[in-house]
Formats: C-alpha cells, structure tokens, sequence
C-alpha cells in the first residue's frame, strides 16, 4: 500500500459486486432503457457518519431535487489523492460525497465514479472466493487514498499495514446475511468503528 506517507487514522471500506464494476466503466445500465447511476452507494450512512464527515470534512449547500421539490442539500466535501501510473506523481481532484435521497434513505454516495482517475478499475475482476473491495485510507495529515484490494491480498501478511489487514480480514468473516456485500470503518484515532456483519 504505496501513498503520499504518513500513518492511517482511518479507514473505510466496502465490498464490490458486479454492478459496481459495470459502474466504473459507465456501464451499468443493464436495459437499452438507460438508467444505472454510476455511483458507489453506501448503505448504513447513518453509522458510516462519523468517518465520512472526516475523509469529507467541508460543507457545501448544493441544490438537488427531493420528493419531486428542488431544495437545498448539505453536501461533503474533500480531495482524493492517487500515484498517476504514467508519471509516477501524485495527482489529487476534489471529492463529492453526497447524503441519502429520498427515495434511498439510507445509502450515501459517491455520485459520477468514472469521472474520478483515481477509480480506474484497470484489470480489476471479481472472481469466486476473491472479494475485492474498495478502501477509502485517511492518512493522519487529512489526505484520502482510494484502492482496491484482492481479498487474497489483505489476507498476505506483509502487503497491508497490519492493523489495516486485521479490520479488513475481521469483518470479512464477521457472519452476514447471504448475499450482503462487506461494509465498514474503523478508526484508529479512537478506536471506534462499524462492521455490518457484527
């Protein structure tokens, strides 16, 4: 896990299905129809809050239509960091996490993915047994690190920094509804943290 230095504070994490790569790739309308936000979606906001205001900690008033009325929404505010594979340097563009709607009242977002760099899903492919899940890293100077990592990877000792690891592999195999996709923080600042399969 290469990024700009310093140590993690924190973390958040959720697991990637099918739908998610289609996404990345500004694929994800499955009918001729349209449709498919391309977004990755966060359910369980209310208790992915606390991390999510410090990877996005500024406020932005933006309007958005609500209950087919157009209002006034607070949305999060940060910057994404990444290593730009053809230069090696690293590159940062500002980031949207926006609040649940009212037709999803529980899932946060970050909207229009395939706009992001740093969100190139490259050769990323789900195989069984393998999950892959998307890390949001918070480094203790305030930048935000987005990767991917292989299940298979988290689970090598020496590849991740093993407090990291240990989060990951734990709520991993924390017992869950079949078919609901790994979701989680954990923050090492304060030790407090959210695993939707505990």
């Amino acid at each position: 896990m290469s990024s700009g230095g310093g140590n993690v504070a924190r973390i958040l994490y959720k697991e990637l299905v099918g739908g998610d790569l289609r996404k990345l790739e500004a694929k994800s309308n499955d009918t001729p129809s349209g449709g498919g936000a391309r977004d990755f979606r966060f359910r369980s906001y209310d208790d992915l809050l606390p991390v999510i205001e410090q990877m996005f900690p500024q406020k932005s008033q933006e309007p958005r239509t609500r209950n087919k009325q157009r209002v006034t929404i607070d949305v999060l505010k940060g910057w994404f960091y990444w290593q730009d594979k053809s230069t090696g340097k690293v590159t940062k563009k500002e980031s949207t996490f926006e609040p649940p709607t009212s037709a999803r009242k529980g899932e946060g977002r970050i909207a229009r993915i395939h706009q992001y760099p740093c969100f190139d899903a490259g050769h990323v492919t789900i195989k069984q047994g393998n999950r892959i899940l998307l890390l949001l890293v918070q480094l203790d100077d305030g930048s935000v690190w987005p990767y991917y990592a292989e299940e298979s990877s988290i689970r090598t000792p020496g590849l991740w920094d093993p407090r990291v690891a240990r989060e990951l592999i734990d709520c991993i195999d924390a017992k869950r509804k079949e078919g609901t996709a790994v979701l989680g923080y954990k923050d090492f600042t304060n030790a407090k943290g959210f695993c939707n399969g505990k």
